[in-house]
């Protein structure tokens, strides 16, 4: 039997009330947030993937449940979207990506929110606990491939996949970074699976709109992965994560966050590819509702 086509999502009422705002980081570069929910309930921040957008996590911002029990922000990481596009590698050290999370935060009066990253996403926890230490995080989501850190531990997770694609990111052949696009979208789902041609374009566009420089300056820069490894044990983490990621070698991923972190959580996700919160949105939510709930019952007894 056929995949159900994957659409893109039509935004129901519960979106009405999504708040946009621009917070300015500590270089300058502004940010482009957006939040929804009940401000008064534990706070989510959301952060996409590599060449895309805080819309990656559309399905999640216009589920009631989570809409009612969470206060929900989502921001464009610098060098995408509608967030400031530096070109300076400087302007990508660790301590920048800190300070766009410390931002957001002081933006809307987060005091340790939770974390959620999807693929890059996931590396910035990295960049945070370097700069701020463990405390200022209530919990990590990992949901699909997450990127441990850029500087060691991204070979030993990518797929053979990743590492004959990204050498082609270096191209300024025009005709070649559309192909590339191209398959660099594909790839975030599971083989066969069938996504909305609206939702492909979307994809294409959040690549295509980053410029060649800025790509490469995210793909080669270092990380203070030392003292994350010496902090974040103690942060609780979940992992959502599909059987059929076409970007991580998940066996080895999910090897080393039960080393690096003393209490972690996992749900596979049969059937699914590299993006668990557009694959599969029922799953994806329940696994964020309960989880977080729990943990900050947890925390807060």
């Amino acid at each position: 039997m056929p995949k159900p086509l994957i659409p893109l999502l039509k935004i129901p009422c519960a979106m009405c009330d999504l708040v946009e705002r621009i917070v300015t980081s500590a270089d300058g570069t502004p940010i482009c947030t957006e939040s929804a929910g009940d401000p008064a309930k534990p706070a989510i921040v959301f952060l996409h993937g590599l060449a895309n957008t805080g819309t990656a996590w559309d399905s999640q911002f216009a589920d009631p449940d989570l809409l009612t029990n969470f206060n929900m922000v989502r921001y464009d990481m610098r060098g995408h979207g509608r967030s400031g596009k530096p070109v300076d590698p400087k302007a990508y050290e660790s301590i920048r990506f800190a300070e766009d999370f410390k931002a957001v935060c002081d933006g809307y009066g987060l005091q340790r929110p939770f974390f959620a990253g999807w693929s890059l996403g996931g590396s910035i926890v990295v960049d945070i606990v370097a700069a701020y230490g463990p405390s200022c995080i209530a919990g990590v989501l990992y949901i699909g491939g997450p990127v441990l850190s850029l500087t060691k531990y991204f070979v030993l997770c990518a797929q053979p996949f990743l590492f004959e694609l990204i050498p082609l990111f270096e191209t300024k052949d025009p005709d070649v970074i559309s192909r590339v696009a191209d398959m660099f979208v594909d790839s975030c789902f599971a083989p066969g699976t069938p996504i909305s041609y609206s939702l492909k374009l979307k994809m294409l566009g959040a690549f295509v709109a980053q410029p060649h420089s800025v790509r490469l300056n995210h793909i080669h820069r270092s990380q203070p992965y030392e003292l994350w490894e010496q902090r974040a044990h103690t942060i609780p983490v979940l992992v959502i994560q599909g059987t059929e990621d076409r970007h991580s070698l998940y066996e080895n991923m999910l090897r080393l966050v039960k080393e690096l972190y003393d209490d972690v959580e996992v749900k596979m996700l049969p059937g699914v590819g590299h993006s668990p919160a557009l694959e599969n949105v029922k799953e994806t939510n329940a696994s964020i509702r309960e989880w977080v709930s729990k943990v900050s019952a947890k925390q807060t007894a």
